[in-house]
């Protein structure tokens, strides 16, 4: 019976504790909150409150609390001084509410600190938190920050730079161009209400990278230079010479020219202790380049300033120009550093000083020419001198017949001028082997004087023409060839090599001979030295031209005598283009020469 009694006893204790707990109708007697975090702005963040944009927000944000069963938690933005303070005694608070950040104008800022006796303009060093609390329970976030915020006292409104655009591609200016200008442009700041004027600087700095190639930092408070803008300072347009701007870059260190300068530039708004600087900046690369040309009665232009030839850039020695050109004896000469004479903006003219070959700016008399041929003019800026010495031009090295020897290469190897900065000859090569083309009789030595030899070789690519850090030219196949040095574009010097097997009359000015067909047309007899010669019958009054090829498209001469027919006179010729040559008046038998290395035609009866 004792055992029955026991067993009902734990029969109705399980029973109990299996029952399911049932929570209607119970109210919560309490609420949590756990910890949270704060974001933005982050810890030692620097505001400076700017006065003509009263309205732009800091945002300060934070990670929520984590609420109770029913209640969502409240939060303030607190903030007390760094030094001396505390946040459970707040300086500042800022309610959020229900929301996990708040947006607080420079406005609101500014007048919470000046009601709490924080002087205008001055900085202020603060720590701040964020506390939430559900009516229950409060809690702080789990860190502090702190944040420097310096009161309202000038301002200027956010702008941006506008022109020049950014670019990295360098852009060749002439340092000494007071005429030619920068234009920087950009778009106008406003001053806070009240506040001082706003003035403008252009400021550049050096463009530097890291070994990346990524731009490094600039410090705009240094920078290498400065420029105020138009009017005074207080246009949105800063017009600065192209010698201004080389000036600034001599003194700022930039004292190679030509080196190209890479530059970042911006702009700096300022109204009274403000200062604003563009949302952007751009970059500007620059080289300068001094242009120098020649101009009087002994030069092919005469003293047209507007015509005046320019000459070619020494690219081993700044400040040194030269030039291959015919011209008059008894004529005069000058050099100027642009197309105008003085008195106009920025130009300079040369002439002889004290003597020949010395040459100066000041005082200066024209330039005399005693004869008549072929010159290397040279100018030198640096040493205040100019030379006047034989023009030509010769093939040299292990392709031709002269080999490698500068002093065997005239006559035999000896180009043909064939205008300015222009020669042509016709060769004989061995085939393989390579060359140069060499102005003078002996190898040029380093370093030496700029009157010295010249000497030039393949440039960057085939077809360009250098003289400085220069390779041998490719020789061609074994046979006649044509040899062009090609100077007139006096910024891209040039070569041309091309056989020269073949030459032809085609026209529709000889008898029995298909008009206007070059693959009919007679071949011409090669009589070296740069002569082809051929007698045939000629109409009278028709037309000719010479063809380097069986077909259109080849190598070919056409008139250059101004539509000359007489007979037994050497008239001019020209391969880059003009009208075709006129047969005689009277028809017969003739023979015809052209004469490559003088660029001439003769037709004799």
């Amino acid at each position: 019976m004792k055992k029955i009694i026991y067993f009902l006893a734990a029969s109705i204790l399980v029973l109990n504790a299996c029952k399911k707990t049932d929570f209607a109708g119970d109210d919560p007697t309490g609420e949590g909150l756990t910890g949270f975090n704060l974001r933005t702005p982050a810890t030692s963040s620097s505001v400076v409150l700017n006065a003509a944009t009263p309205d732009q927000a800091v945002t300060f944000s934070w990670s929520a609390a984590t609420p109770g069963l029913t209640t969502a938690p409240t939060y303030k933005v607190i903030m007390a001084l760094r030094t001396g303070g505390d946040l459970a005694t707040p300086l500042l608070e800022f309610d959020a509410q229900g929301n996990t950040s708040l947006d607080l104008t420079y406005t609101a800022i500014d007048a919470a600190l000046s009601g709490k006796g924080i002087a205008a303009a001055a900085v202020t060093e603060l720590n701040w938190s964020v506390v939430a609390t559900n009516g229950d329970k409060t809690v702080m976030a789990s860190n502090v920050f702190i944040i420097t915020v310096k009161r309202f006292s000038d301002g200027a409104s956010p702008f941006q730079v506008l022109a020049p655009v950014s670019t990295l591609t360098a852009q060749s200016i002439n340092p000494s161009s007071t005429s030619d200008k920068f234009e920087f442009r950009w778009t106008k700041s406003k001053a806070a209400q009240g506040g001082p004027a706003i003035t403008y600087k252009v400021l550049f700095a050096e463009r530097k990278v890291d070994g990346a190639g990524n731009p490094l930092t600039i410090d705009w408070n240094n920078p290498l230079f400065s420029v105020d803008a138009d009017n005074s300072g207080t246009d949105s347009l800063a017009t600065i010479s192209y010698k201004q701007m080389s000036d600034l870059l001599s003194e700022a260190g930039f004292t190679n020219l030509p080196v190209p300068a890479s530059l970042t530039w911006t702009v700096v708004a300022m109204s009274g202790d403000w200062k604003q600087y563009s949302d952007y900046s751009n970059n500007i690369v620059l080289t300068r380049e001094i242009k120098m040309y020649i101009v009087g009665s002994a030069t092919p232009n005469g003293w047209d300033a507007s015509q005046a030839i320019r000459m070619i850039a020494d690219g081993s020695n700044f400040g040194v120009f030269y030039m291959y050109v015919y011209l008059i004896g008894g004529q005069e000469m000058k050099f100027l550093n642009g197309q105008a004479f003085p008195p106009a903006a920025g130009a300079v003219d040369w002439g002889m000083g004290s003597g020949p070959g010395e040459l100066t700016a000041d005082g200066e008399s024209n330039i005399g020419i005693a004869t008549s041929g072929v010159y290397r003019v040279t100018v030198d800026l640096n040493n205040m001198k100019y030379y006047l010495q034989t023009g030509r031009m010769a093939t040299v090295g292990g392709a031709t017949i002269a080999g490698w020897d500068p002093p065997g290469v005239f006559p035999s190897q000896e180009f043909g001028f064939a205008g300015t900065n222009l020669f042509l000859g016709v060769f004989d090569f061995n085939g393989g082997n390579d060359f140069k083309l060499i102005d003078g009789d002996s190898w040029p030595g380093g370093g030496g004087p700029v009157s010295q030899t010249r000497d030039y070789g393949r440039g960057s690519t085939d077809g360009v023409l250098a003289e400085s850090n220069e390779g041998n030219l490719p020789g061609p196949a074994a046979g006649r060839n044509r040899v062009i040095w090609d100077g007139t574009d006096p910024l891209n010097l040039k070569y041309q090599i091309m056989p020269a097997s073949e030459m032809r009359i085609v026209g529709n000015g000889m008898t029995g001979v298909n008009d206007w067909d070059p693959g009919a047309s007679p071949q011409m007899t090669w009589a070296g030295n740069g002569v082809w010669t051929l007698t045939l019958a000629l109409k009278s009054n028709m037309e000719i031209k010479f063809l380097a090829g069986n077909d259109w498209g080849a190598f070919d001469y056409e008139d250059n005598s101004g539509g000359n027919q007489a007979t037994g006179v050497p008239m001019k010729a020209a391969w880059t283009g003009g009208p075709n040559f006129k047969t005689p008046t009277v028809a017969g038998t003739y023979t015809v020469t052209l004469n490559e290395k003088t660029q001439t035609v003769t037709i004799n009866p």
